[in-house]
């Protein structure tokens, strides 16, 4: 208990902005960020100003201004501030298959220290209104009209390489923004969530700031980017260039995935801080949960978090469980097994292609050989998902059969 009282010191609280009807803060220790209530924000408060424990039992005043003995302080103690100090010890969930750090966090500043000067007022409306006009024109225009027999190989390269230009002008975006903001950020970095590779940067700072700030810093990378495509925009318009067309198109569908509300991309946090929910997936699980238990009338036990938010926020909460678990039914129990199937039909023959082609001495085409990686790639991610997500159930039966031996 010594312990805690020696480290207290080093927690930092701050209000945290939410649409709960209670005071929430963030409780920040060694760059993690814990979200805490009040009466735990107080005791920590208390503790920071106290020396021992009978000191803490002496100050601490609980709801309804109740007083606790030293035992039952040091259980509180124990159960709401412990696991701040211990969450050091385990390593941070985060909802990667695999990451890397590309940059690191001072090569990334030399970027975002000057380019945080992009979030002033004037600045956003001017380019947003540029943006905006651009966009539109591109609808609108008739040369936009999709041939695919316009993609060679050339094409495929150059939109790969101007993709990569694009989602590293993304995580600066973010970077920028917590510049902006006076906060730290990390590097960059890629990996892969679920099936898709994607770059990242670490913004878990933005926990200190109001909602509307983080708003500000989870849309920043999409900002950036349409800052990036202003003069691709202008220089497509004027030559009619095919790599530019297909980077033009390939970025703004993947603004779709990016702002999408239910893998954890931008639209996620975004909808999250809209919404003034944090731990927007756990608490929407909690929601199903409560009416699961509510439906075969089972002891419900601690009220959801939807108990605790105003009612505008609540029905939208409500709402957003309901679309986001059927996106996922679907998402895994039609989508995967449908590519699963397709592969299994359409591979072989592919194979049986590329065989014969070799043994005759024919030319393998690109396209065979494209569609050969392809398929074989997404595999090999569906493969390494599903086999992530089975780990932890297959670890928990086998701590459950040790145990059971161990009993015999």
């Amino acid at each position: 208990m010594m312990v805690y009282l020696e480290n207290i010191a080093q927690i930092s609280i701050l209000q945290f902005e939410t649409s709960g009807k209670t005071q929430h803060y963030v409780a920040s220790f060694e760059d993690r960020h814990f979200e805490i209530n009040e009466s735990v924000a107080r005791l920590i408060g208390t503790m920071q100003e106290s020396s021992t424990l009978s000191e803490v039992s002496q100050k601490y005043r609980g709801e309804n201004g109740r007083q606790y003995s030293e035992p039952e302080i040091e259980k509180i103690i124990e159960r709401y501030i412990g696991p701040i100090f211990h969450a050091l010890q385990t390593p941070q969930k985060h909802p990667f298959l695999f990451k890397i750090e590309l940059l690191s966090q001072s090569t990334i500043e030399q970027f975002s220290n000057i380019l945080k000067l992009a979030f002033n007022r004037y600045i956003i409306t001017g380019l947003v209104l540029c943006i905006t006009t651009l966009e539109i024109y591109l609808i609108l225009h008739e040369t936009i009209l999709v041939s695919f027999g316009e993609v060679n190989l050339y094409v495929i390269l150059g939109v790969i390489l101007l993709l990569l230009l694009s989602s590293f002008v993304h995580e600066v975006g973010h970077a920028s923004a917590c510049r902006h903001y006076k906060i730290k950020h990390g590097g960059v970095g890629f990996g892969l969530y679920l099936t898709f590779p994607v770059f990242y940067t670490d913004v878990s700072e933005t926990w200190k700031l109001k909602r509307r700030e983080r708003l500000v810093v989870n849309m920043a990378g999409v900002y950036f980017q349409l800052i990036l495509l202003i003069p691709f925009f202008i220089t497509y318009f004027l030559t009619g260039n095919h790599i530019i067309k297909w980077f033009l198109l390939t970025v703004n569908i993947g603004f779709l995935i990016t702002l999408n509300p239910f893998f954890k991309f931008d639209g996620y946090w975004i909808v999250s801080d809209l919404l003034g929910v944090s731990n927007l997936r756990k608490k929407s699980g909690e929601l199903i949960q409560f009416f699961i238990k509510k439906l075969f009338k089972r002891e419900i036990g601690k009220a959801p978090y939807l108990s605790q938010i105003k009612c505008t926020e609540r029905t939208a909460l409500i709402v957003y469980t309901v679309i986001v678990n059927l996106f996922f039914v679907f998402y895994f129990f039609f989508l995967i097994p449908a590519f699963i199937y397709r592969f299994y039909t359409s591979f072989p023959p592919l194979i049986e292609q590329l065989i014969y082609r070799l043994s005759s001495g024919q030319t393998i085409g690109f396209d065979l050989i494209q569609a050969l990686c392809v398929q074989l790639l997404f595999m090999a991610l569906i493969i390494y998902l599903l086999v992530r997500m089975l780990m932890p159930f297959l670890v928990n039966i086998k701590i459950h059969v040790r145990k059971k031996h161990a009993a015999e």
